[in-house]
This record gives structure tokens, sequence and C-alpha cells, in this order.
């Protein structure tokens, strides 16, 4: 169960410190710039594709300047195709497109330390139920549970 980070180049630190977290909080992640394969390659798409398509979360670094990116919304568009788990992280003040407000919204490290609670119990139940790893992986309903649970758990603070 990975976690893919998508940023802009500029919020380059802060999807660092949301990876370096993740991955003390024993959460696996992937960020194309530390990914040899990406660096080397001339079909990045397909690089970024594939890995986004592994991984059952996304988080999405959202800054002002997120508005120039083209990879950031096509990151995104990937991920909403299949049942990725979607969450943004917004740095400063910016302003969220209209349709990421369907996906819980985090801006601080608490947010982040709930966001692991929910993945952790997710992983939990994928355990426990050898048959839930995979439906959880491709189940657009098991993707809502976590957004709905994650969303609530960020209203509450806990």
């Amino acid at each position: 169960m990975t976690v893919f980070i998508s940023y802009r180049h500029s919020d380059r630190n802060v999807a660092f410190g949301i990876n370096e977290y993740l991955q003390r909080s024993g959460i696996p992640t992937y960020m194309d710039v530390l990914d040899p394969e990406s660096q080397s390659t001339e079909n990045i798409t397909e690089v970024i594709t594939k890995n986004i398509a592994k991984s059952t979360h996304l988080i999405a670094v959202i800054s002002q300047e997120t508005a120039q990116s083209w990879w950031v919304p096509f990151e995104i568009g990937e991920a909403t195709i299949s049942a990725t788990r979607i969450a943004s992280f917004r740095t400063g003040y910016s302003q969220l497109p209209e349709y990421l407000e369907m996906w819980p919204q985090m801006s601080q490290q608490s947010h982040l330390e709930l966001f692991v609670k929910e993945y952790r119990g997710e992983k939990s139940l994928a355990v426990n139920n050898r048959g839930v790893f995979d439906s959880a992986r491709t189940s657009k309903s098991y993707a809502a549970d976590f957004h709905r649970n994650l969303k609530n758990r960020i209203s509450r603070g806990f």
C-alpha cells in the first residue's frame, strides 16, 4: 500500500517533509525525484502512470504555484481512474480548485497524523481479511470510506 506524493517542483521541500514523515511512520512512498527510472527515461508519462497504478493512496501538495503545474492535475486525474485514495496537503494560503474539495484536505502536521491513522486502519483490515486487500485496492466503496473517514477525523481533530 504505497502513497504516491504529487507536487510541483517549487513545493519539493514540503513534499520531502511529507515523504519523510510517512516513511518514519512505516508507510511506503513514491516520489518521482527519488526514482532512478523517472530520471533516466524519455517517457516520464508512462513511468508516472505506472507508479500511480501501483499506489493505493495519493497526496497532492497544493500551493499557489500548483495552478501553473501540468503534472499535479495529470497525476490526480490518473489516480481517479482507479480506486486510489486521494488527499490534498495545502501549503500557505492557496485556494483549492473545486474538484479537490471532494477529497480530504490537509494543511498541518496533525492532519498527516490522522492520515497515518486512517491508512493503518485500512491496512489492518486488509491484512486481517486477505481477500479484502485486493478489493481494498480496487473497490471505489473502500476508497469512499477512506475519504469520508479521513474527512471526519480532520473535522473532529482526532
